[in-house]
């Protein structure tokens, strides 16, 4: 059974003639003849009876057309659902990423991307960076973002790079410069990731070169606790762009000199193909994290 039958019986119980339902379904009268001949021939009963020039349907075409309503109906919610999937309006996502990116700059961001596309269930994953990592193998996500360690195994990966900031209480006196240095940030309270961070050595040796002392009173696993201690007063930080960002309501940014580099990994399953959803996320995530990228992402 077909459903272009379903369609022509459909269309012939609105009309009542084969004649407009041929006019309705723009095709010839025979061809609406010899489908729905076809559809009786498979269903093995008669469909409509000829009665003074028009069409009577059956008892069985009664009882049929609830049936066939309900196909039509399923077909065309099929249809939609394969437009929504084609425009990538539709569908499931599962993104893994750090704490860094994770907590603000994502929600934000999947919010805009549901505000197109709100057909799309989208899961969250913050976990650590090298849990990201270990996890690529078990390919459980859809996109993984995380901070670059020395290579990517199974994955398609896309580095990005950004020169790191200073994150100042919006009170702190040294706002008052354009730029903040190793010299000017002498033996000022700082907040620091751990020690193991690919920044922390960039950021010792700036220090150590310009003879200043990098006096860091707290360090801590994630950025979040580093961007609170800062916004609370306790110190100054320096931090990524992307993270930097969601606190400039609370907080500012200066730049810093010399340059922190910070990179991060957008990453893909190698042998799990992305669906439109996803690629369009990652186009959206990859035109975002441009606008604070130091460089052009290399492949």
């Amino acid at each position: 059974m077909q459903v272009r039958e379903i369609e022509c019986f459909q269309a012939i119980m609105t009309a009542g003639t084969m004649t407009r339902a041929a006019e309705i379904l723009r095709i010839s009268q025979p061809a609406v003849s010899n489908t729905i001949a076809t559809l009786e021939h498979r269903l093995g009963f008669k469909l409509f009876l000829r009665k003074s020039g028009r069409l009577q349907p059956t008892p069985e075409a009664l009882i049929f057309y609830d049936e066939a309503q309900r196909v039509l109906e399923a077909v065309g919610r099929a249809s939609d659902a394969a437009q929504r999937l084609r425009r990538g309006a539709a569908g499931h996502l599962t993104i893994s990423a750090f704490p860094g990116i994770s907590i603000k700059f994502l929600p934000r961001l999947i919010s805009q991307f549901q505000a197109e596309r709100p057909d799309v269930k989208i899961r969250l994953l913050s976990r650590s960076s090298h849990i990201v990592i270990d996890q690529l193998p078990s390919q459980l996500f859809d996109i993984a973002i995380a901070e670059k360690p020395a290579e990517f195994a199974g994955v398609s990966a896309e580095e990005v790079s950004f020169s790191c900031q200073c994150l100042l209480p919006p009170d702190h006196p040294l706002t008052a410069h354009d730029t903040l240095t190793p010299e000017l940030l002498d033996g000022v309270p700082f907040a620091a990731l751990f020690r193991d961070h690919m920044t922390t050595f960039q950021i010792a040796r700036a220090f150590s070169d310009a003879g200043a002392r990098w006096n860091v009173v707290l360090e801590a696993q994630y950025f979040a606790s580093v961007a609170e201690f800062v916004r609370s007063g306790g110190g100054v930080a320096i931090v990524d762009p992307v993270n930097g960002a969601g606190f400039t309501e609370s907080c500012i940014l200066r730049p810093f000199s010399p340059n922190i580099s910070y990179q991060i990994g957008l990453l893909v399953p190698q042998d799990k193909p992305l669906s439109k959803a996803g690629s369009a996320f990652l186009s959206l995530l990859h035109s975002e994290l441009q606008k604070y990228s130091s460089e052009k992402p290399s492949h």
